[in-house]
This record gives C-alpha cells, sequence and structure tokens, in this order.
C-alpha cells in the first residue's frame, strides 16, 4: 500500500478541479506524527428562541450581553433565560467597546449608547459635537470615533464617552481615502480607510490632540469589513488599492495576506456591500485558536495558514454556519445566530441542524497513466461513540462528480484500534491518471483522521 497525503484545507481552482482540495466542517492540525483532520464543534441550544434576529454579543463588568431586534438583553446562561435592560435603535449589527466607567455600543450609522456597570443604558447620538459613526475604538481613556461620511475622526474626554469638544476633531488620512474603521493595537490608535492604514501614538501634550501620526508606519491595503482581533494580529477583509478582495493580517510592521486563490474566487463573487457585512469570529477549541467568517452564502474556518469551510445542513441542504456573533464568557464559547442563543460543544449539530464533516482530494499517477484502486483505509478515530456511526467513501474521475458511497460502521465503544478499510471484490475503480476521494459523515461520530492508505496498481 502507498500512503497518500491528507489535504491540509481548501485550496486549488474551480476552473482546475483536479487541483481542488476541501476539508468542510473539520480542519487540519500539524502533529509529531504528520498531519491530523479534526472536527469542530458544534452549538447546542441555550434557552428559547428570540423573536427578532441577532445583531451583536459582549462581554461587560461581568456578564453576557446581546441584542436581538432592538432589544439589549442581559443573559443569564444557567438558567437559560434573558433580562431586557433597553433599546438600541436600527438593524445594523452593534459593535461594543469597554472603557474605564461605561462601554460604548454602536449601532452603526445608526445610534450610540454608553451602558454603565449598573446596567443604565444612555442614548449618546445627540449629544454636542456628535455625528453619525461607523465605528469606535478606545485608546488611553479616550473613545475616538469614525464619522459615517469618512470624514476626520473626533474623540471624547478621558473617562467620559459622551462628551466631545469642539477641537476634538482630527485628520486621520496623510493618503487621502475615506476612514471607516478604527481599533486600538497594543495602545496605538489604528485608523482604517478605504485605501490605507495609518497609525497614531497617544501621548501626553497640551495640544489639543493627544493623538500623533507615526510617521513611516502608513500601511497601503483598503479596509472592506470583518475586523477580528487574533492572536498578535488583526484580521480584516480588503484589498490592494485596485486590486481583488481578500483577507489580510494587520501588524504594526506588517500587513500580509492570508487568503488563497481558492478562498479569493470565492470573495470575488460578491459584492462590495455584501463583504461588508461578513462576519468575524473566534473559538479557541481543544487548544486550537480557530478563525471564522461568515458571508451570505459562504462560511469559512482559518488555522495556522489553511482554510476550511463551514456549513449547517438545513432540510438536508448545505448552507452557511449558524456560528452568529461568538463570545467567550467564563470559559466558554456562546453565540447569538439568528434567532436563537447557543454555546458551542464536542456534538455534530449546530441548534439541532446536521452538519456533514468531509475531507475531499485527488490522487495522480506519477506518470499520468491509467490504473486500479484495489483498497483505500483511513487511520481515524473510533471506539468512542455511543452509538453507531457511519463514514462514507465517493469516488470520482473528475473531482466534480462522484459516484454511489460505499459506507463502514465506525468501531463501536472500546475498539480502539479497529481499521477503517474499504477492500470491495471488485476493487474501487479504474482511473485515467487522476482519482478524486471523498470521504463524508453525517453521523454523531468522533472524526479525527491521520492517515491514509492507497492499493493501486
Amino acid at each position: 500500500m502507498a500512503e497518500a497525503q491528507l489535504p491540509k484545507g481548501l485550496s486549488g481552482a474551480e476552473n482546475l478541479p483536479q487541483t481542488k482540495t476541501e476539508l468542510v466542517n473539520c480542519f487540519s492540525v500539524e502533529t509529531p506524527q504528520g498531519a491530523l483532520v479534526l472536527p469542530r464543534p458544534g452549538i447546542s441550544q441555550n434557552g428559547v428562541d428570540f423573536i427578532n434576529w441577532a445583531r451583536g454579543s459582549f462581554t461587560w463588568n461581568g456578564g453576557l450581553y446581546t441584542v436581538f431586534g432592538t432589544q439589549l438583553f442581559k443573559m443569564d446562561v444557567e438558567a437559560g433565560t434573558a433580562t431586557i435592560l433597553g433599546t438600541i435603535a436600527g438593524s445594523s449589527v452593534i459593535k461594543a467597546v469597554a472603557g474605564f466607567n461605561d462601554i460604548v455600543i454602536m449601532a452603526k450609522d445608526t445610534a450610540l449608547y454608553t451602558l454603565d456597570k449598573l446596567d443604565f443604558l444612555t442614548d449618546i447620538t445627540t449629544n454636542q459635537n456628535f455625528v453619525s459613526v461607523t465605528d469606535v475604538a478606545h485608546v488611553d481613556g479616550h473613545f475616538i470615533y469614525i464619522p459615517t461620511d469618512g470624514e476626520p475622526a473626533f474623540f471624547s474626554d478621558v473617562g467620559a464617552a459622551g462628551t466631545v469638544q469642539p477641537l476634538s476633531f482630527f485628520d486621520a488620512e496623510e493618503l487621502p481615502d475615506l476612514n471607516n474603521t478604527c481599533f486600538n493595537f497594543a495602545n496605538t490608535l489604528v485608523i482604517g480607510g478605504t485605501d490605507s492604514f495609518e497609525l497614531f501614538r497617544s501621548i501626553v501634550t497640551t495640544a489639543a490632540v493627544p493623538f500623533q501620526r507615526i510617521k513611516g508606519a502608513r500601511h497601503r491595503y483598503g479596509y472592506i469589513g470583518a475586523l477580528l482581533e487574533y492572536t498578535n494580529s488583526f484580521l480584516f477583509l480588503g484589498r490592494e488599492k485596485g486590486q481583488d478582495f481578500g483577507f489580510y493580517a494587520i501588524a504594526p510592521g506588517s500587513t500580509e495576506k492570508i487568503s488563497n486563490p481558492f478562498v479569493d474566487e470565492i470573495l470575488a463573487g460578491y459584492a462590495p456591500e455584501e463583504l461588508r457585512d461578513c462576519v468575524p469570529g473566534r473559538i479557541k477549541w481543544r487548544g486550537y485558536d480557530l478563525a471564522t467568517f461568515t458571508l451570505a452564502r459562504d462560511s469559512f474556518g482559518f488555522y495556522k495558514g489553511n482554510w476550511f469551510k463551514l456549513n449547517t445542513l438545513i432540510d438536508g441542504f448545505p448552507k452557511p454556519w449558524l456560528g452568529g456573533y461568538i463570545t467567550q464568557f467564563n470559559g466558554v464559547y456562546y453565540t447569538a445566530s439568528k434567532r436563537k442563543f447557543g454555546k458551542f460543544e464536542a456534538i455534530n449539530t449546530d441548534f439541532g441542524q446536521r452538519l456533514a464533516k468531509s475531507i475531499d482530494f485527488g490522487v495522480k499517477h506519477p506518470n499520468n497513466e491509467r490504473f486500479s484502486c484495489q483498497s483505500l483505509e483511513i487511520g481515524i478515530s473510533q471506539g468512542f461513540n455511543d452509538e453507531v456511526g457511519t463514514v462514507g467513501l465517493f469516488m470520482s474521475r473528475d473531482n466534480r462528480v462522484y459516484g454511489p458511497g460505499l459506507f463502514k460502521d465506525l468501531g463501536a465503544k472500546g475498539k480502539y484500534h479497529d481499521k477503517l478499510a474499504w477492500n470491495p471484490a471488485g476493487g474501487l475503480g479504474n482511473y485515467d491518471g487522476f482519482m478524486g476521494v471523498r470521504i463524508y459523515t453525517t453521523g454523531d461520530v468522533s472524526f479525527a483522521a491521520n492517515s491514509l492508505y492507497l492499493n493501486i496498481r
């Protein structure tokens, strides 16, 4: 038998199908023994359904909060209940940024609020010198606001999110473009626009503006959406000026593109307005730090340079996963998703809906000659499942159309060393230089693959 390499993630291109590999609802990690494919977590429901759709969630002052529709809720995750605290106007996604005394809740381009430590909600939208804002950050006691029209940013007094002076506006555009985001990176203020990111240092000064531009620190990449703090960087969806869309990682000294042609090809099918609505998330699952991105028709996961697909089976068809707005609280990851609130667990469903895990890859003859595949064997974790689960093997001659599945039961609980092998009497077919392979399951099974062997003639 010859050993084949398990795919590390999404790669290749649609118009070159033999180059494509896919991991769906599972991701690849490197171990001393080689590549290991692990399943992503599922989501269990926590409490009853809400009337309206989720707009975001956050933690503050030891509590977990969500916004469904126009209502701000404080969650009791133990009881599975929620208490209404007030109204958040609009229907856009919310962003919450904590300060010393209160947290600012922004409904993008619509409204702005503060929530204090007594859970008192205050609308500051119409405060003196305020204008409509599209983003907010907090640095050294100041809240920094980005106006919806992309014009000069402005900042609050120290410790007073709702107080802005007439001279508290400053130009954040060394390279003229419209500002549309801001964030605090290691106490450096980063303001992003359609074509660049500018970096500012907070200084003690008698001047009206305490933020000084760091010369030579401009990044020539534009911001679209999906800002996510991740390890030692921030991830975002953007592009180089005049170029196609992609995912990037920005740190104070560099910006690096992290998406590959497989992902970029999917992004090219979206309008800029759709990309701005991309929902980012982050889950540390069993020690693995996963970033997630959900668009209207596609969802992705990202781990250590590799991408994988995320989806949920709705009425038997794969749809963008129900990951929603993810927040870590008291050591558990929770999500506000559509009309539901849930938590991530080691299960094979999202709010009761099945998820399908699959590994797609191709095998080529080194001389592009015809060959036959007699058998296939996969090293997969088993002996952990209370119920009998099945894994299907599907074969393809073009990596597009797959034949009927051959299904095998995983070993019963306690049978850890049984092999999962397909060895039918007539073999697995003849192929003209290329064989596509899909390993697939929707069962509630432990699915961790670490090796793959083929008997080819």
